[in-house]
């Protein structure tokens, strides 16, 4: 038995006995587990058997008419071949984020915005940095043709001094290299050192 199964094992007990006394339903409870907590617990159901055509189905009938369009979308593009196999081309709000004149030790946070403007679902695999930055959030789910969808960063300037171009690569299914490198580019100036003596400059 896997150490994932375990720890599903763990959450889903207590959910278990909830059930008993809801009627089944184990809703009210979930509302106290993390994202990935869910995940795992949906991992072990799977591992009991559940169908997942009826966990599906279940989802698609419970989303509004417009994203049950882009769920067909989604499936379709399934048809056509393997989603990592399908490219796509997108533009981005800006390539460089211009950020000025900070101080070391600044801790910068904001965002690229990123559009699908190809036929087939787009898809962030996965994202990597050159120096002391941070993918603080990048979506882990298509973007379907048309919409935008926004990567934030943080970049902590401290031990940085004098000009600065970070990178942040986004491996993707983009057309023409399957990759998108952004910039962030700046100057960092040295924290004044407070003056002991009032005659100091």
């Amino acid at each position: 038995m896997t150490t994932r199964i375990i720890l599903a094992i763990f959450c889903i007990f207590p959910l278990l006995l909830a059930a008993q006394t809801n009627g089944g339903d184990i809703r009210p409870s979930l509302k106290s587990l993390t994202q990935n907590q869910k995940l795992q617990l949906l991992d072990y159901l799977r591992f009991l058997g559940a169908d997942i055509d009826n966990e599906i189905q279940h989802a698609y009938e419970r989303v509004s008419r417009k994203d049950q369009f882009k769920t067909i979308q989604f499936i379709e593009s399934f048809k056509k071949t393997t989603l990592r196999e399908t490219l796509t081309t997108t533009s981005w709000n800006k390539d460089t984020f211009l950020f000025g004149n900070i101080t070391a030790g600044t801790l910068l946070i904001d965002s690229f915005q990123v559009t699908n403007n190809g036929t087939t679902p787009y898809l962030i695999h996965h994202t990597k940095t050159t120096c002391d930055c941070t993918i603080l959030r990048a979506p882990d789910h298509p973007i379907m043709p048309g919409e935008t969808a926004v990567i934030r960063f943080e970049f902590d300037s401290s031990d940085k001094l004098g000009i600065v171009q970070p990178a942040l690569i986004v491996y993707d299914n983009s057309i023409p290299n399957k990759r998108h490198i952004l910039y962030l580019k700046g100057n960092v100036s040295a924290r004044k050192r407070p003056k002991k003596y009032p005659w100091e400059d």
